[in-house]
């Protein structure tokens, strides 16, 4: 039930912060730090939302949720590439805005401290599933779209980013490599823990 609750918290709460963090792109303030707002169109119609684009994101979620070695992890790091699209939401209401806004290094940052805060305070693997979530799903949208952009590196570079071919495969690494060296980490903290504790 405990690990129920968890699941449960961590992907409203992901999903949400996703939704919220899309909204920076609809002000005027920000637009020299991020790339041109435009009206993006309902995202029922324009963002090919297929079973298999469901799926290959849930995979590619599993995929770095495996490295975690916890179900509980494993779980959320199958749904939370889902939950990302929230930033989608926004264009229901037929806003300018700049797209895919969570798609970003920085919502990954952003969204670090905020879960565990809220979440799991000290739950590093949490922290590390959130950052490994964007790149996974940038890595699924780049190997399903062959050619797609997104403003992976905002505020700093104020443009959409284009990649295309095989550059899904560094970021599919990457991400796993995020969750090893965090559960490495973590695994050897609490050998040492107990090892003090005896």
């Amino acid at each position: 039930m405990k690990s129920l609750r968890f699941i449960l918290k961590s992907i409203i709460l992901y999903a949400s912060l996703s939704a919220a963090f899309s909204i920076l792109g609809v002000f005027p303030t920000f637009e020299h730090f991020l790339p041109r707002s435009y009206l993006i169109g309902n995202p029922l119609e324009i963002s090919e939302i297929s079973i298999p684009h469901i799926l290959g994101h849930v995979v590619f979620g599993l995929t770095v949720g495996v490295a975690s070695t916890r179900i509980r992890y494993l779980t959320i790091a199958g749904i939370f590439p889902i939950a990302l699209d929230a930033d989608h939401l926004l264009q229901f209401l037929n806003l300018e805005a700049v797209p895919r806004m969570a798609h970003s290094i920085l919502f990954g940052v952003i969204s670090l401290p905020l879960m565990m805060f809220f979440v799991g305070k000290k739950d590093y693997l949490l922290g590390a599933i959130c950052l490994s979530t964007v790149l996974a799903h940038v890595s699924f949208d780049i190997l399903l779209g062959g050619t797609t952009s997104f403003p992976l590196f905002i505020p700093i570079i104020n443009r959409m980013i284009t990649f295309q071919g095989y550059d899904w495969i560094p970021f599919l690494l990457v991400a796993i490599i995020i969750v090893v060296i965090t559960r490495i980490i973590t695994k050897n903290r609490i050998i040492e823990r107990k090892l003090q504790e005896t």
